[in-house]
């Protein structure tokens, strides 16, 4: 498993290398001081990066921002992200951008090894989920997931989105969220384009389950669905420009 540090302090770069060279099957082949220098080396490389450890609160281009950009510019090519990071209030933002985990400094070394475990399994995951078998047929109109020992049968307009998690999809509808061992790309090829839209790396919604969307920062928004004001979905900026044109903004609003 390939790694690379982002951190601006090099005592803090130099502390979780030596621990994740305790760590088994680990090999930090880059440390940066920026994200900029991280941005120019990732993109240049030859093959995908397997993981990247960020501090968030660096000068210039912070580690959320780096994330973001990562994934809009690599999409399912880009690194799986751990934060690390002296600070608490960041962690919702970090899981929103598909963080596999989130440290606290001082890193221990066994909460490490649990990220990565983590980090493997997600890696497993995504090598292997169950794809649909016929790619040719049409565009789904119900799934089954499994429940308490049985198979549920959702009815995709009851879907209200779908989300990775770990590799897998896990399909949201107003009654809960069932776990299934279907990929999010599988989904997505069987799915009727014209109503669930690809809105985040990680995230697939239900068009006409939008009610709002709502800014969040850096070029982002949050896409509220359904009949409660808690539930949304990120929309990510690279993916912001089409849905404007499936469903139009006002510039006086947005």
């Amino acid at each position: 498993m390939q790694a690379i540090i982002v951190d601006d302090e090099k005592p803090a770069r130099e502390e979780l290398s030596w621990l994740l060279s305790q760590c088994d099957g680990v090999d930090v082949i880059e440390q940066f001081a920026s994200a900029r220098q991280a941005i120019d080396y990732i993109g240049d490389a030859a093959e995908p990066l397997d993981l990247c450890f960020l501090d968030i609160d660096m000068p210039g281009i912070d580690g959320l921002r780096l994330a973001e950009s990562l994934t809009e510019r690599l999409g399912e090519n880009a690194p799986r992200i751990v934060f690390v990071t002296a600070y608490e209030e960041h962690a919702v933002d970090a899981f929103s951008l598909d963080a596999v985990d989130y440290l606290l400094k001082p890193v221990r070394l066994a909460r490490l090894r649990e990220t990565i475990e983590r980090v493997r399994r997600r890696l497993s995951a995504e090598s292997s989920p169950r794809e649909l078998a016929d790619e040719e047929s049409n565009p789904l109109e119900r799934i089954s997931v499994e429940e308490l020992g049985e198979y549920r049968v959702i009815a995709v307009d009851d879907i209200l989105w779908i989300e990775a998690d770990e590799g897998f999809a896990t399909v949201r509808t107003e009654e809960g969220a069932y776990l299934t061992d279907f990929s999010l790309k599988s989904l997505e090829e069987n799915l009727d384009g014209e109503r669930f839209f690809r809105c985040h790396r990680s995230f697939i919604v239900r068009l006409d389950a939008i009610r709002r969307i709502t800014p969040s920062g850096a070029g982002t928004y949050r896409l509220v669905v359904g009949d409660d004001d808690d539930k949304a979905v990120p929309l990510a900026r690279s993916r912001a420009p089409e849905l404007k044109a499936l469903i139009p903004w006002s510039a006086n609003v947005l």
